[in-house]
């Protein structure tokens, strides 16, 4: 029988892999990170192999896995296709699985993510590891405790935003979208009502952290409609939440005592089939509700806008300037690392929050960071050295601005050194197409599917310099390739998996729509990222990372 886990011990003793710090997707996705996590197949007699997301092939071989105990699905989506020549790579994991069980069923350790299960059960007989009981303490939060927690927060925000935009040009108007009303518990109503459950089971960091107000560290949220106190679960002290309300034998015996219901939603891509297991068996019927908590956060950020100014220029600041020092220490003609140019992105954050007096906790959230010396594929900086034999770094990256261990801002937005003539034409063009091809055409009502379509048309007429100059193939065909991807998202407390600028997707901005606007171009010798941050305000669109070198 094929077995499928996701040991963290396993795969940091047996393949040195620490998916948070040597993957990105796992850094990034804080809502959804067990479903990009590497899983070990195994069978008795048998040396283990890591089944791994298309995505992450720099980094599996960068983090020194043998090529030989990997095994690749879901393929990346690359206008360069000698980076990925030679590769197999299934089309899905169920297929990837289905080839390695040969009509054997397949068994589930406890700590895979459910979403697994519910994808590979279409096909496949699976079974899975139960997951022995705890007791467990609840705790109660009032409802109106959390929103006023949230409203004094951002309160400050603002002030600190504020300050720090006032010498700002193309920002000036922007304040006066502060101060949003707070629906976070009428968006639950909404996706309770659409859904038709009772409750929804919450464990997802970010989830966790909007629902609570208080730092995720692995308790469950568990909130029904029409109530006014949100329960958290925990086998610890909970002390932090105020004295415990209960005390139950397992947390599936809590879940059905605080659920007026048998349905509740749960994080499918978040949660463990054990913890699902757990639910089943006590006689609940957990529905997917992934994606509309992602889209409850993605759709409520302006409410925190004054962080996500925070966050964005302090990106756009450290991100800028960590290249500015990498470029003056190459022409220089020393050599140093993809860690050193890391060292001094994270010295500059702290630079702009001090000299800004942000007074929050500002660290980073995700770093993609190589040269394309070593790979065009998106991944976290190494020990590589950068020399004069350089011909681009990428820094794409975003900060988290935390209060009390909670998340209310993130970042995500790129920029790159070129270092070819080929190179710097094509960086300068990106941000236009950036900034005029796909920022200049968002305003409310715009449709999603239709900026990434309007995007193409503004790409199309430059294509052909674009094969002149060497950064793309004759024969590529580029639409069909880039109708794979998107040229955007949302920001919800992270990148958004939910709300993308692409085909297909038809969700309507609108005043308050707050996200990220790309073009990554990996072609040759070359990986360019070029990135902004955009809000759709009451005045007008403003590109957040847009900065004056004279200003912050």
């Amino acid at each position: 029988m094929l077995r499928l886990s996701a040991h963290l011990d396993t795969l940091a003793d047996e393949f040195g892999l620490h998916p948070r710090k040597s993957l990105l997707f796992s850094a990034i996705r804080l809502d959804s990170h067990p479903l990009v996590t590497p899983l070990i197949a195994s069978r008795d007699g048998e040396d283990a192999i890591l089944l791994v997301r298309q995505q992450e092939q720099g980094n599996v071989l960068s983090a020194g896995v043998a090529p030989e105990r990997i095994r690749f699905y879901a393929p990346w989506v690359t206008i360069d296709p000698r980076p990925i020549a030679d590769v197999t790579v299934a089309q899905s994991l169920t297929s990837l699985v289905k080839n390695l069980a040969d009509d054997d069923a397949v068994h589930l350790d406890a700590d895979v993510v459910y979403s697994h299960q519910l994808t590979l059960s279409d096909s496949l007989t699976v079974t899975t590891e139960p997951l022995a009981p705890s007791p467990v303490r609840v705790h109660a939060i009032s409802t109106s405790e959390i929103v006023d927690r949230f409203t004094d927060w951002r309160r400050r925000g603002a002030d600190v935003a504020t300050a720090l935009i006032s010498d700002v040009p193309h920002l000036q108007g922007l304040t006066e979208d502060f101060g949003a009303a707070d629906t976070r518990f009428r968006g639950l109503e909404s996706i309770a009502a659409e859904r038709g459950v009772d409750g929804l089971v919450v464990l997802a960091p970010p989830n966790f952290s909007e629902i609570t107000g208080r730092s995720a560290r692995g308790d469950i949220a568990v909130w029904s409609p029409g109530s006014d106190r949100v329960f958290v679960i925990t086998t610890a002290d909970g002390s932090e939440y105020g004295d415990a309300v209960g005390h139950y034998a397992s947390l599936a015996e809590a879940v059905a005592a605080l659920v007026p219901g048998k349905r509740i939603g749960i994080e499918e891509e978040f949660m463990s089939v054990g913890i699902a297991g757990q639910l089943v068996a006590a006689g609940l019927n957990p529905v997917s509700a992934s994606i509309d908590l992602a889209h409850w956060r993605d759709i409520r950020d302006h409410e925190d806008l004054p962080f996500q100014v925070i966050a964005a220029r302090t990106s756009v600041y450290a991100i800028e300037e960590a290249l500015a020092w990498a470029e003056q220490e190459i022409d220089a003609g020393n050599e140093f690392t993809e860690l050193d140019i890391y060292g001094r992105y994270v010295d500059f954050i702290d630079k702009f929050t001090t000299e800004n007096a942000i007074g929050f906790v500002v660290e980073p959230y995700f770093t993609n960071l190589h040269s394309s010396n070593r790979m065009l594929f998106p991944g976290p900086p190494v020990d590589f050295p950068i020399n004069g034999d350089t011909t681009c770094i990428q820094l794409d990256a975003g900060v988290q601005v935390t209060i009390d261990g909670v998340v209310v801002a993130t970042s995500d937005m790129a920029r790159s050194l070129p270092r070819t003539p080929a190179a710097k034409e094509a960086y300068e063009f990106f941000f236009t197409v950036v900034r005029e091809g796909i920022i200049g055409q968002l305003r409310p009502g715009v449709v999603c599917e239709d900026v990434h379509e309007g995007t193409l048309q503004f790409l199309a007429p430059h294509l052909p310099r674009m094969i002149e100059i060497g950064m793309l193939g004759e024969d590529t065909d580029f639409n069909t390739i880039y109708r794979r991807r998107n040229v955007g998202h949302l920001m919800g407390k992270q990148e958004s998996f939910a709300n993308e600028l692409r085909p297909g997707y038809k969700h309507a901005l609108d005043v308050g729509s707050f996200g990220a606007a790309e073009i990554p171009w990996r072609y040759g010798d070359v990986a360019i990222g070029t990135e902004d941050l955009w809000f759709i305000g009451r005045n007008g669109t403003y590109n957040l990372t847009r900065r004056d070198r004279t200003t912050a």
